[in-house]
């Protein structure tokens, strides 16, 4: 029959996240993960993330050291939304009912940027002598 007053469950595996507002919601939505609840549709709206692992290839192919070199890098970084609850709320907000993909890009784009401006600061010696430090630069 499929009226306004119908009530759905949505449930939620525990590498995704369910995100309920509208009504019954107050001014704060309720994020659930790995879990279930009861939605009302014509009232409440539902967004969903993952908080799949997303492994992420970065290619800088032409990067100027600070001592003006040009180097090319290929960086590799693994990337996940967290499920604590301010991570979460920050990130449905960029991300809401995106999937792996789009999310990947955005991490791809932005990681590329600070890999760049990274090595933009270093020298061709630092790079390879002190990865670790490289490394420790890059995470955020």
């Amino acid at each position: 029959m499929g009226g306004c007053f119908d009530i759905r469950i949505e449930v939620c595996g525990p590498n995704e996240a369910i995100i309920i507002s509208g009504v019954f919601h107050g001014n704060k939505p309720t994020m659930i993960v790995g879990g279930r609840a009861i939605v009302f549709p014509c009232v409440q709206t539902v967004q969903r993330i993952s908080l799949n692992t997303i492994t992420i290839v970065i290619q800088s192919p032409t990067v100027y050291t600070a001592q003006g070199v040009p180097i090319s890098v290929t960086g590799v970084a693994q990337v996940k939304i967290s499920s604590r609850d301010e991570f979460l709320a920050n990130a449905i907000e960029q991300f809401g009912n995106k999937d792996d993909d789009e999310i990947a890009f955005v991490a791809r784009e932005t990681l590329e940027g600070h890999q760049r401006a990274i090595m933009g600061q270093m020298t061709v010696e630092e790079i390879f002598r002190d990865r670790k430090t490289f490394s420790g630069k890059i995470c955020f």
